[in-house]
């Protein structure tokens, strides 16, 4: 492949990523794939893909204004082959649609009953916070964190997740379960509270839902997890970020 063809096909291969990359942003897709910690960094390198494609198409330009062909046309260039490893990524980001993670990911995953370390001054954080405004996670690291589980029974929750149903939960049970990203979806882990409603035979799995009730506890795989005494379940459109960051 003549050199200046080469480097054409490079410009518009990084041009092409930092534009997908950069939707990806604008869209709030990117926090399917990423941490949101991770979204400025994310942003820089854009910027510096879109800035290398500058540079190269410059680099084109001037050749051809020197009308160097003995160089640019003539001249060895890598392997085309080279091309493929950023072709492929840029492929399969494109062709395949964005969506959170599901039900299909828990079932190879497996669902963890354990929340990440919680530290003293987090866990003092999530005692003050109204009981209605914690998420599965904060409730998860209230119970990993006190021994004395019981302190929390009757309190009032309203949690949203996606519903899942485990072989493991007892008749009108399901998880209400929502994946925590450290990294990125590659490391994602599922997390749950077990809900127990009369009416759980007609959810859908998979469906996302608002479940408000009293909170007490239960022991799933050898461990003891919260559970909703479910006075209400909406169904809801799935949230802007699935997600749930430690």
């Amino acid at each position: 492949m003549p050199k200046r063809l080469y480097r054409s096909f490079q410009a518009l291969l990084l041009l092409g990523m930092s534009v997908f990359l950069g939707a990806k942003a604008a869209s709030g897709q990117l926090t399917f794939y990423i941490n949101q910690r991770f979204i400025p960094l994310t942003i820089f390198g854009v910027i510096s893909l879109a800035l290398l494609a500058q540079t190269v198409f410059s680099e084109i330009k001037r050749s051809r204004e020197r009308e160097e062909h003995d160089c640019d046309d003539c001249g060895h260039a890598p392997a085309a082959s080279n091309l493929w490893f950023m072709l492929v990524p840029l492929l399969i980001g494109v062709l395949i649609p964005a969506r959170p993670l599901d039900s299909s990911a828990l079932t190879s995953k497996g669902f963890n009953a354990s929340a990440p370390i919680v530290s003293a001054d987090s866990s003092a954080l999530l005692f003050e916070t109204e009981s209605e405004e914690r998420n599965i996670l904060d409730w998860l690291k209230l119970f990993n964190y006190e021994r004395d589980v019981t302190k929390f029974y009757g309190q009032r929750a309203s949690v949203i997740g996606f519903v899942y149903f485990d072989e493991a939960l007892g008749e009108n049970q399901f998880l209400l379960s929502r994946f925590v990203v450290s990294c990125c979806a590659a490391d994602a882990f599922a997390l749950g509270m077990v809900v127990e409603w009369e009416e759980a035979a007609s959810l859908e799995q998979d469906s996302w839902a608002l479940v408000k009730g009293a909170v007490y506890s239960t022991t799933l795989n050898g461990q003891v997890v919260p559970l909703i005494e479910a006075e209400s379940v909406q169904i809801v459109p799935v949230p802007e970020q699935p997600y749930l960051f430690p």
